[in-house]
C-alpha cells in the first residue's frame, strides 16, 4: 500500500494538480498527505480512480515520519465510514460496493414501511 503522497509523487503531480483533479482545495490534499484530515469517501473514490487503484490500496496514515497525535473526532468517523466502505477486510472492491449498496438500499425500503 502507499500514500497518497507517494502516488502523486510517482506521477510527477503537484498537490495542486491533484486537488484540481479530485475537486478540492489544495490545502486538502496537503493535510491528507500529512495525516491531519482524512479524505471523504467520495474523494477517495475519485483518489483511487485518479491513480488506478482500488480506494482501499491507498494508505491513508504515513508510517515514516508520521505524528503520533491521535486524529481528531471528525477524521475518526470519516476513517471508519472509509473504512466500512472500501472494505479493509480485503475482500475485492466490486463485492464491497455491491454490499453496501445493497445495505442501503434494505435500510431504506425498511423504514419507509
Amino acid at each position: 500500500m502507499k500514500t497518497i503522497r507517494v502516488l502523486r509523487q510517482e506521477r510527477g503531480w503537484t498537490q495542486f494538480e491533484v486537488a484540481l483533479k479530485v475537486g478540492v482545495q489544495p490545502q486538502a490534499v496537503y493535510l491528507w498527505e500529512s495525516g491531519r484530515r482524512t479524505p471523504q469517501v467520495p474523494q477517495m473514490r475519485k483518489l483511487g480512480e485518479l491513480f488506478g487503484i482500488c480506494s482501499d490500496e491507498i494508505d491513508l496514515v504515513a508510517t515514516q515520519g508520521a505524528d503520533d497525535r491521535r486524529p481528531d473526532k471528525r477524521t475518526r468517523g470519516r476513517m471508519r465510514a472509509i473504512a466500512s466502505i472500501t472494505g479493509l477486510d480485503g475482500t475485492p472492491c466490486r463485492d464491497r460496493a455491491l454490499r453496501a449498496r445493497s445495505g442501503r438500499l434494505g435500510r431504506t425500503a425498511q423504514a419507509t414501511r
